[in-house]
């Protein structure tokens, strides 16, 4: 399966550790999602999706991943969150993807996430709670 990833996973370091040796094989392309709006998440720094019919999230799409670099992917993501499929575009082109999106008991927030603000504010305390295998 392909994954889109909006959120801490677009980060190089982030999916290295989630992935290891399938983080960068095969290769990550720029990929859009339409039609939902990415947010924060109520007490977190990491994001999630809502839908939305005017938005169009940015992120990126990876090649196929392994049966284990998925599971490694729905335990990184944790009960918060759902994996549907979507369609995304690249350049233009309609693809299918799995996508992680809010479980129902995920607190969801209005305010907009934004992945640079998350590098300069939060990434180093992020990367050392997931070293632990912490990230809450």
């Amino acid at each position: 399966m392909r994954f889109f990833f909006y959120g801490t996973l677009i980060d190089d370091d982030v999916r290295a550790l989630v992935l290891g040796t399938q983080a960068t094989r095969p290769e990550v392309v720029p990929a859009e999602l339409a039609g939902w709006r990415r947010v924060s998440v109520r007490g977190r720094t990491y994001p999630a999706v809502v839908r939305s019919a005017v938005a169009t999230t940015h992120g990126v799409l990876t090649g196929e991943l392994s049966d284990s670099a998925a599971a490694a992917l729905t335990a990184y993501e944790g009960p918060e969150y759902d994996l549907l499929e979507c369609a995304v575009s690249v350049s233009g082109e309609a693809v299918t993807a799995g996508i992680f999106v809010p479980a129902p008991s995920c607190p969801v927030s209005v305010r907009p996430w934004d992945i640079g603000t998350w590098r300069r504010l939060h990434k180093r305390a992020f990367m050392a709670r997931l070293k632990r295998g912490n990230l809450v």
